[in-house]
Order: structure tokens, then C-alpha cells, then sequence
């Protein structure tokens, strides 16, 4: 007869258990901000829904225990993190909102509690924690690389990913609640009873700056590189093997960690900060105004600067740099778990070190975005996009001054690891699963039939990818694109690779599932909305230019594109908006600037203009108006495709249903 309890007692590994709970706990951060973002701040107004915000603060539940936590708590609280997130990918709406942010406030209990229990094996548990990190990071990356960015775990039926992993954690915190009961916990150390809280709190906001640059940053590196406009798969690569090469120094050679001094860590630290802040940075400055838009109409528009090799060399320093957040979450674990604070005490840091920091650093990324939209506080943040990332890359780095000697001390480290050949082999499975994930992901298209004789042109704003309900739509905006098979499409509020977008590419899917070439336009840097352009063709000179804005940043993406070898087509994608008739009136003949002399335009877009405005007149007295050529009359419609004159409309259609808050709308040229 099996004895269940020895069992579970000598399987247990701390090791997976914080791995798959690491992972958990950032998957379901980033669906909570993504809701919240599409409930609340999408619909142009702030609403009710912005209150799952205070989620973040269900540390302050550690109030209520005066002594020590038992493990029947931690272990019921840790359930509650794997639980709520197997059933939320299965919910809808505010449903899917709440168990989101029932698993993130579950981990915000477990997680500070953790460190107030007494095991007095701080070296050994802070090494386990940095490797289970790095190990959550790497599994991050490998369901977000093989399914083009979505998380498969949390995607259609391979949810059973998810549900393996959830039951596998469950039995490893069976194991922690057994292999604890003959524990004697200690109400408080020493040094516990003497450490001020301004100490906590400070390894607290380490701790949580740790966990915000892998959630802004490397949980899906498709963020990094629309930022940047670098090779996704290169990119991917390489925040893959720093990870992975930190994991096997880790568990191969953890003795080397002792040659690090603690100037070493400043040094280090303080380069990845500056690289990390730079890699945003540099790619937020304008041609002759640098990093900040002008308010002066007749700068604009302004033309993007193009990427050069210069601009990715903080890029390539912040990946190569990148495996301290690892060992800053190690020694900042270590110093914690040697305090062993009470619980009133870590819940109140976690409170304000992880709640509201947290909440100030959501909104340092996602105010940028919406500038215009909460003023006069979001207006403040304009252009400020950087912030966001230097302030992390500081609070990891002040701690150090707390750190004690042994704190830096990994000797008995290496005779203590086990498992080692298991965790090399699971490491090289994922690395190869990845690798390979990013290269047959990847579009690699064909160009149709060159005896064609017309081509479908495509306008869509896919409202970042979300229906109306608030609903991500990837898959069903996919199919309506599909039955179309557009040759050309122009999307529109395609901004998805930041945190509000949950750092999923919509682009990326889209062109991956449709094997198409693809250009993005302006870098998710610059704030705007997004538009992007995707062929079947070839795509060559490629440029993003930005117009005049009053409350949100403007670009408008140009391509060409060429059909059998001779005929070139100068393809815009637009999305205006301003406030005011005199701004609407600027935008778009600055917009309408960049097409003067240029043949062949197919100009589509959500203008946010219907016929006879101003606006439109000014358009159409520039280019022709799609359905007119084919129908005689004006369509009640903000969504427009304009042509060069010349071209011959076959058919123009209006869908309705578009999966989106607008329709989708398609015309078919003659060639």
C-alpha cells in the first residue's frame, strides 16, 4: 500500500512549487492590468472596474495575525493562487476580472507570509527562490514564443498545460504543509524584533521592482521588440540563454557568486538600470526635438527616425546585463528571510511596497499611452515612457547597502542543490521547444499567382484586439480577416505589446497566422495607438510620421509595396484624432502632405470623420473616396480607404460585425 504522506514528503520540491507559483502569479498580474485597462480605461473614461486595482493591497490581510502563520494557511492561501488561476482563462468579462485579481491578491498574501517562517536555511531557500524565478521567466517565454506571442497555457484547449502544472504545484504545497508539521516556529528572530520597517520596506521594493521589470520587460520579449524594432526571434534568444545561463551557473557553479563584491553589484546594477532606461529612451527621440513632442502645429509633421545600429547597442547591453534581477532577487530573498519579520510588519511593507508601488508604476506605463485622456495628472506623463522603467531599475539597486556579508556568501549552496540533471534536462527541452517555436511561428510568405488581375485592400481597427464587450478577440478578428483574404490590410489601434495589451503582439499574431509580411510603424515608445500594414507582397521603405495631437499621440505608417516585380503601391494606414475642428483640420493635411506626388496611394484608416466635414473634403479633394468610385454615393462611415485617382473599384463592402467596435471595411481593385 502506497504511504501517500512519505510520498508527498520526499517529493517535495520548493523549487517547482515557486516556479509554476512565480509563473501563475505574472500571467494572472498581467491579464488583471489587461482588463483593467480594457474596462476601464478604453472606453476614453475612467469606470468603476479601475477599483481591481486594490487587489494589490491584499497584503494588509497580515494585519489580522499577530503571531506566526501556519502552514495550513500558507497552504490554503497558495491553493487559492493555482485554483482561481485554472478557472479564470475558462470566464468571461467581469468574471475573468475578478479571478484574476483573486489569484494576484491571493499570491500578495502567500508570498510576503512566506518570509515569516522560521527555517533558518535563508542561504539555500533565497537560491531557490532566484532560480525558481528565472525558471518562471524561461517558461514565459516558451508558451508565449510557440503560439506567436498568446500564452498557450491559458489558450483554447491547451489550457491542459495550465492544469498540469496547477496540479503538480497543489502536490508540492501537500508536500510543505507535511514536511512542516513537525516544525517549531518562532514567533520573531532577534533581528526580526529589531529591524525597522523602513528596512523591510526597502527589500520589499526591491523585491517588487524585480518582479516589475520582468513583467514590463522580459515575460514576452515581443514588448522589447517593438520597442526597439529589433529581431524578434534574436531577441528572444537571447533573453532565453541569459536566463538559461544563469540557471545552470546557478546550479553547476554557485561558488562563483562569491567573487562578486558588493561595488561589483553597484556597478552591475547600476549598468543594467542605465541600459534598460536607455534601450526605451533612445528610441523616444525625435528628429530635432528630442525626446519630447512640440505643442507647436507647424513642427509636424515629423518623420521617425530611422533605427540604426547605435540605437540597439543599450538593447543589447540590458539582455546581456540582464541575469542580475535574478541575483538582486536572491540577496534581497535572503536578507528578508533572515529578518523574519512579523506579519503585521511584512504585510504593511508589501502593502505600500508592492500595492501602491505597483499601482504607481501601472500608471507610469500606461498614462503615456492615454496622456489626454485623465487630465491634468496624465498629461504630466507625456513622453515619459522611460520612467517607467528607471525607477524599477533604481529600487533594485538602493538595497544593496543593506545586504550583510553573509548574505553574499554561496558556499554551501552547491552540495545542497538537487536534482541537477533534472533541472538541465527540462531546461534543454525548453530551449530547443522555444527556439524551434520562434522559427516555425514565423511568416515565411509566398507570393500569390502573379497572373492576378486585382488585389483586395483591407481597412480594420481592431480596437487592440478586443470586441465589444471587452473581450479579447484575437482568434475571431483572425477568421473575419480570413473570410475577406485581403491582399493588403491597414490596421488600426494595433498598439498591443505593453502591459495594457497584456504584452501580446497582435501584429505579430495576425502575420504569423496569415504568413504575410508586416510592418508595425511607430514604436510602442512613441505612444501611439498603433497602425501597421500587412501584405502578401513584399514591403520596402518602410516610415512612420506623426501629426499634430491634443490629447493622444498621432502616427500614420507608409509602405510601398510591390506587385509582380513592376507595379508599386504607396500604402498608408491612419488613425486621426484630435479635439477641436481647427486640430482635426491640421492633422490631416499633414497627413495628406506626405502622399503629394506620390502614384499608386491606397490611403485606408478609422479617420474619426464622416462626409461632407471638413476633414473629408480636404481628403477628397486630394484623393478619391473608395465607395463613391464604386457605389455613387457617400457611405455614413468613419472608416475610409482613399485611392489615387486612376484606380478602377471593383467592389466595396462594409462588414458589419467586424469582431470590433467598428466594421471592417474591403475594396477590391483592378490591377
Amino acid at each position: 500500500m502506497i504511504d501517500f504522506k512519505n510520498f508527498f514528503k520526499n517529493n517535495y520540491s520548493e523549487l517547482i512549487m515557486f516556479s509554476i507559483i512565480f509563473l501563475f502569479f505574472i500571467q494572472m498580474l498581467s491579464d488583471l492590468a489587461e482588463r483593467i485597462f480594457d474596462y476601464a480605461i478604453l472606453g476614453l473614461e475612467p469606470t468603476l472596474h479601475i477599483l481591481a486595482l486594490l487587489f494589490l493591497f491584499s497584503s494588509v490581510g497580515l494585519f489580522f495575525f499577530r503571531k506566526t502563520i501556519s502552514d495550513k494557511t500558507l497552504f490554503i492561501v497558495g491553493e487559492l493562487i493555482i485554483i482561481t488561476r485554472l478557472i479564470e482563462p475558462l470566464l468571461k468579462g467581469e468574471a475573468l476580472l475578478i479571478f484574476a485579481g483573486l489569484s494576484v491578491s491571493s499570491f500578495l498574501i502567500f508570498f510576503p507570509a512566506y518570509f515569516t517562517r522560521s527555517k533558518n536555511k535563508e542561504q539555500q531557500t533565497g537560491v531557490t527562490l532566484g532560480i525558481s524565478l528565472a525558471l518562471a521567466v524561461v517558461l514565459s517565454l516558451f508558451f508565449r514564443t510557440v503560439n506567436s506571442t498568446l500564452d498557450v497555457s491559458i489558450y483554447r484547449w491547451y489550457q491542459i498545460i495550465g492544469w498540469i502544472l496547477g496540479i503538480v504545484a497543489s502536490l508540492m504545497l501537500v508536500g510543505m504543509l507535511l514536511k512542516s508539521e513537525k516544525v517549531v516556529q518562532k514567533e520573531s528572530s532577534e533581528e526580526g524584533n529589531s529591524a525597522s520597517f523602513g528596512r523591510i520596506l526597502l527589500l520589499t521594493l526591491g523585491l517588487s521592482s524585480v518582479f516589475i521589470i520582468i513583467w514590463f520587460t522580459f515575460m514576452s520579449p515581443t514588448a522589447i521588440s517593438r520597442w526597439t524594432e529589433g529581431n524578434y526571434i534574436g531577441i528572444v534568444i537571447g533573453v532565453l540563454v541569459m536566463t538559461i545561463l544563469f540557471i545552470i551557473g546557478m546550479v553547476l557553479k554557485p561558488n562563483l557568486m562569491n567573487e562578486i563584491k558588493s561595488w561589483m553589484l553597484w556597478v552591475w546594477n547600476g549598468l543594467f538600470a542605465l541600459s534598460l532606461t536607455l534601450t526605451v529612451m533612445v528610441h523616444q527621440i525625435l528628429p530635432t526635438y528630442g525626446l519630447f513632442f512640440p505643442d507647436n502645429h507647424t513642427a509636424y509633421p515629423i518623420i521617425a527616425a530611422p533605427t540604426t545600429f547605435a540605437h540597439q547597442i543599450p538593447l543589447i547591453l540590458m539582455i546581456l546585463l540582464s541575469p542580475i534581477v535574478y541575483i538582486d532577487f536572491i540577496l534581497l530573498s535572503r536578507e528578508l528571510l533572515k529578518i523574519k519579520p512579523k506579519p503585521a510588519k511584512v504585510g504593511g511593507s508589501f502593502a505600500i511596497g508592492t500595492g501602491l508601488y505597483g499601482i504607481i508604476m501601472i500608471f507610469m506605463q500606461v498614462l503615456p499611452n492615454v496622456w489626454g485622456y485623465l487630465p491634468p495628472i496624465s498629461t504630466i506623463f507625456r513622453d515619459m515612457y522611460w520612467l517607467a522603467f528607471l525607477i524599477p531599475g533604481v529600487f533594485i539597486t538602493i538595497p544593496i547597502f543593506l545586504f550583510k556579508k553573509d548574505t553574499q556568501s554561496f558556499e554551501k549552496t552547491a552540495r545542497e542543490l538537487k536534482s541537477k540533471t533534472i533541472i538541465l534536462s527540462i531546461l534543454g527541452l525548453i530551449t530547443i521547444g522555444t527556439v524551434v517555436g520562434a522559427f516555425v511561428t514565423a511568416p515565411h510568405p509566398v507570393a500569390p499567382d502573379e497572373g492576378k488581375t486585382s488585389l483586395i485592400i483591407m481597412t480594420y481597427n481592431i480596437r487592440l484586439g478586443v470586441n465589444l464587450t471587452g473581450e479579447k478577440n484575437y482568434d475571431g478578428q483572425l477568421e473575419l480577416i480570413r473570410s475577406v483574404d485581403p491582399d493588403i490590410i491597414c490596421l488600426q489601434e494595433s498598439d498591443t505589446a505593453r502591459i495594457g495589451g497584456g504584452n501580446s503582439d497582435v501584429v505579430r499574431y495576425f502575420a504569423d497566422k496569415l504568413n504575410m509580411y508586416s510592418y508595425r510603424g511607430a514604436k510602442t515608445v512613441t505612444n501611439t495607438y498603433g497602425t501597421a500594414i500587412l501584405s502578401k507582397y513584399p514591403i520596402s521603405d518602410v516610415e512612420a510620421f506623426f501629426v499634430y495631437s491634443t490629447h493622444q499621440q498621432i502616427s500614420t505608417t507608409h509602405a510601398k509595396i510591390t506587385f509582380n516585380s513592376t507595379l508599386t503601391f504607396n500604402v498608408f494606414s491612419s488613425h486621426p484624432a484630435a479635439r477641436g475642428d481647427e486640430a482635426k483640420r491640421y492633422q490631416i493635411e499633414e497627413i495628406l502632405s506626405q502622399t503629394t506626388g506620390l502614384d499608386n496611394v491606397l490611403f485606408g484608416g478609422d479617420f474619426n470623420f464622416r462626409p461632407y466635414s471638413e476633414p473629408y473634403n480636404i481628403t477628397v479633394g486630394t484623393l478619391e473616396d473608395s465607395w463613391v468610385l464604386k457605389w455613387g454615393t457617400v457611405a455614413d462611415r468613419i472608416d475610409h480607404i482613399f485611392l489615387s485617382s486612376g484606380i478602377t473599384v471593383l467592389d466595396a463592402v462594409y462588414i458589419e460585425r467586424g469582431q470590433s467596435d467598428h466594421p471592417a471595411y474591403w475594396i477590391e481593385i483592378q490591377l
